[in-house]
Parts: C-alpha cells; sequence; structure tokens
C-alpha cells in the first residue's frame, strides 16, 4: 500500500496515512564484529524514502507513530536528543506525529517552522 497506486487507492476512501516512522527513516547497523544492530539506540538512519513525498502527491496527510523519549527508542543518529527525531521528520515533510510525550513534541514543533499536528498515542 506504500507504492504510487497503492496509495492512490487509500486516498479513495481517506484523507491520510500512519506509516511507523522507519517507513520514513529506515534503521540500519553493525557493531564491531559486522553483525546486525538488534538495538534500536547502536543502529543510525538511513536515507529517507519517498513516502511522505508520495503520499503528498496522492493528496494524502501524513502522520507517523510513535514518537518517545527514551534513549532506546531513538537511532543513535539523534545523540539521545528525542528533539532532534521529531525535527527530521518535520523537515521531511511530517504532518503530524503520535507521541506519549507531548511536551517534547511540543518544544520541537514550535522550535520549527511548520505547523504540526500531535496526537497522544
Amino acid at each position: 500500500m506504500i507504492t504510487q497506486a497503492g496509495l492512490a487507492e487509500i486516498k479513495t476512501y481517506a484523507d491520510g496515512i500512519g506509516p511507523w516512522k522507519f517507513y520514513i527513516l529506515p534503521a540500519q547497523g553493525r557493531d564491531a564484529a559486522g553483525n546486525a544492530a538488534m538495538a534500536l539506540d547502536r543502529a543510525s538512519n538511513m536515507s529517507p524514502s519517498s513516502l511522505i513525498a508520495d503520499a503528498h502527491k496522492a493528496g494524502l496527510f501524513v502522520h507517523l507513530y510513535t514518537f518517545r523519549d527514551e534513549a532506546e527508542h531513538l537511532t543513535r543518529t539523534y545523540n539521545g536528543d528525542p528533539k532532534a527525531e521529531y525535527k527530521a521528520y518535520f523537515d521531511l515533510g511530517a504532518d503530524g506525529v503520535f507521541t506519549d510525550f507531548s511536551t517534547t513534541g511540543r518544544v520541537a514543533l514550535t522550535s520549527g517552522s511548520r505547523r504540526m499536528v500531535l496526537r497522544n498515542s
């Protein structure tokens, strides 16, 4: 459903999509022995996908889930700063997010120039 054809189909019955945030910024990493990183905080973000742009092109809003403050829920890309994670997704064009930490989300939101929607999950 995250192909252009799938998004066009979704547009026939919905105004937006709510994908897992890692469909936008996938995480990947290796430990010192070359094994796949099993802990998110040992992985880094890869290049962003085109899902937000593709959804917007199809006329859909994009609200991502779930944003949290704890370091184990952040890739090492953000150096333990959850506001940096929000900003990365806002900068890619996310229209809103689901979060368990609305205060952090609000701080990240108001430090940027885009208007977003925060939803408690």
